[in-house]
Parts: C-alpha cells; sequence; structure tokens
C-alpha cells in the first residue's frame, strides 16, 4: 500500500482520470445539448449489451496490450484513460439534467455494478503496461537479452490474467448488473 502512495505513475493515472470526468461534467453543462432522447436508445442498450460489453472490454484490453508493445502506444493508452473519464462525466452530467436526483443515483448504481471494476481494471493495466516499457526500453539498451524476455512474457501473463477477469466481470455484469439496472431504471422514469 505505501508503494502505491508514493507512487507518481498512479497518482497521475487516477489523476487523469478524474480531470477527465470533471471536463466531462463542464463540457456537458456548457453545452446542454438535448440527448433525452439518446436515454431510450441507453435503456434498450442495457437490455442487449451483454454482447457489445463483453466484446468491446476484451478490445479495449487487447489494444492496450498491443499499443505497449511500442513506445509510440504510450500517448494513447495514457489518453484512454482521460477518455474514459470524460465519457463517465459527461453521461453524468446528463442523467443528472434529465432525470434530476435519480438520475444521478441511477448512474451511480450504473457505475458501481457495470463500469467501476473494469475502469479499475483498465487503470491498473495501463500502469503495468507504462512500466513494462520502462522495463523493455531499459534492457533493450542495456542489451541484457534474458531480462528482456523475461519481461515481455511477465507482461503477457499479466495481459492473460487482466483479459481473465475482464472475461469475468462482463460476464456478471450480463448476469446480474443488467437486471438490476433494469428494474432501478423502470423507477427512475416514474
Amino acid at each position: 500500500m505505501k508503494l502505491l502512495k508514493n507512487n507518481f505513475l498512479v497518482k497521475f493515472v487516477v489523476t487523469l482520470f478524474f480531470i477527465g470526468v470533471v471536463v466531462g461534467l463542464l463540457f456537458y453543462f456548457a453545452y446542454k445539448p438535448d440527448l433525452s432522447g439518446n436515454l431510450e436508445v441507453f435503456k434498450e442498450l442495457i437490455t442487449s449489451t451483454h454482447q457489445n460489453t463483453f466484446l468491446s472490454s476484451i478490445v479495449i484490453i487487447s489494444a492496450i496490450f498491443v499499443l505497449s508493445i511500442s513506445v509510440l502506444g504510450l500517448p494513447a493508452i495514457i489518453f484512454y484513460i482521460f477518455y474514459e473519464g470524460l465519457s463517465i462525466g459527461y453521461t453524468f452530467a446528463t442523467f443528472i439534467w434529465v432525470y434530476h436526483i435519480k438520475g444521478g443515483l441511477f448512474y451511480l448504481l450504473f457505475i458501481l455494478t457495470s463500469k467501476l471494476v473494469f475502469v479499475l481494471l483498465v487503470m491498473y493495466f495501463v500502469i503495468i503496461s507504462v512500466r513494462y516499457i520502462k522495463k523493455f526500453l531499459d534492457h533493450f539498451f542495456s542489451k541484457n537479452r534474458e531480462e528482456l524476455y523475461k519481461t515481455i512474457v511477465f507482461h503477457f501473463y499479466r495481459f492473460v490474467i487482466v483479459l481473465g477477469i475482464t472475461i469475468i466481470n462482463s460476464l456478471l455484469i450480463f448476469f446480474f448488473s443488467n437486471k438490476i439496472l433494469l428494474l432501478v431504471m423502470g423507477l427512475i422514469e416514474k
């Protein structure tokens, strides 16, 4: 735990995520587009997104892994954390604007049941991917091929573990979370 408190990279990723949330909130309230019709689409998505959530989660984790293979992918990895915060903040503001307190509470429930584990997994994987890039470059330039190989294999194992947890999380969302959210969405609309 002490390692997490003193780690600049962890603080940077978490701060970037929360800056994205604040920017998303501000962006919505600055422009206030009429998205009330899109909330019906959101309700339909909750009932049928098991495939979309499952596939998009796998694609995102895999993309972070592929982007972490080269240094050129580092900005995209970092930007994704900001984007995830931005979309959460923007959607939260939409629900508050349309449904007021009930909408805010519903979206917080949505985050807790559907997004929280995935966002934490993405943050964790981004942090270890950035660390991997640093170790990879250190071993590459020091021409230590054995350590380079170990670093690559260890990063691949981490990818497989995170991917497995992501699949389990997507299955839990499909079987439990969506049903709870549909029930609560019906209560909010009354």
